[in-house]
C-alpha cells in the first residue's frame, strides 16, 4: 500500500488562502446585503489576524509620529486619480455610519494583509515577494465589489501600501492610507 502524505501548507500560502476565503465569503454574502457581507468578512479577517498575530516587532523602522503622517500623505496621493472627477453628491449625513465601517474594515484588511500576510511571506521569500504577494491579494479581494477593471488600480493601491509596510515596518500607516483613500472615494468616486 502506498500512503502519500501532504506536506502541512506553509505559513505563508495558509494565510494568503484564509484572507482569500473571507473575501469569497464577502462575495458569496453580497446578495444578502452590505452589512452581512461586510460583518462576515471583517469577522474573517479579525480571526486571521488573531491567529496570525505577531510577537512584539523588532522590525519597527519610523516612529508611530512619523508613521501617521506618511500614512496621511499616501492616502491623499492615492486620493489624485479621483480628485479630478467630479463630487459624487452623496449625502454628508450618510458618510458618517459609512466611514465607521469603512474605517473598521479598512484597518482589518491593512492588519490581515500588510500585517500577517506580509510578514508571513516576507519570512518565506522576502519583502518584494510580501509585497507583490499583498498587491495581488488586495486587487482580488475588491474583484467581486469592484470588477475587472479596477483591478489595475486596486493592484497598484496594493503595492504603494506594500511599499508603505516595507518602509516603515508598520501596519498603522497602511491602515491610515487605506482609510483616507477610502472616505475621499465617498466624495468623488
Amino acid at each position: 500500500m502506498i500512503q502519500v502524505r501532504l506536506a502541512a501548507p506553509r505559513p505563508a500560502a495558509r494565510v494568503t488562502v484564509l484572507v482569500l476565503g473571507a473575501a469569497v465569503l464577502r462575495a458569496l454574502l453580497l446578495p444578502a446585503g452590505d452589512v452581512l457581507s461586510s460583518a462576515a468578512f471583517g469577522a474573517g479577517l479579525l480571526a486571521i489576524i488573531w491567529i496570525e498575530r505577531a510577537p512584539s516587532s523588532s522590525e519597527l523602522r519610523w516612529g508611530r509620529g512619523r508613521a501617521l503622517a506618511a500614512g496621511l500623505a499616501t492616502g491623499a496621493v492615492l486620493l489624485v486619480p479621483v480628485v479630478a472627477t467630479p463630487l459624487s453628491g452623496r449625502p454628508l449625513a450618510a458618510f458618517w455610519e459609512w466611514a465607521a465601517i469603512a474605517a473598521v474594515i479598512a484597518t482589518l484588511e491593512e492588519s490581515a494583509i500588510r500585517g500577517a500576510l506580509y510578514r508571513r511571506w516576507s519570512e518565506e521569500a522576502g519583502p518584494v515577494i510580501a509585497t507583490v504577494a499583498g498587491a495581488v491579494v488586495f486587487a482580488l479581494i475588491h474583484l467581486p465589489r469592484y470588477g475587472l477593471g479596477a483591478m489595475p488600480l486596486d493592484a497598484a493601491v496594493g503595492l504603494a501600501l506594500g511599499g508603505l509596510r516595507a518602509l516603515t515596518g508598520r501596519v498603522l500607516p497602511c491602515a491610515v492610507a487605506h482609510t483616507v483613500a477610502d472616505w475621499g472615494a465617498w466624495f468623488w468616486a
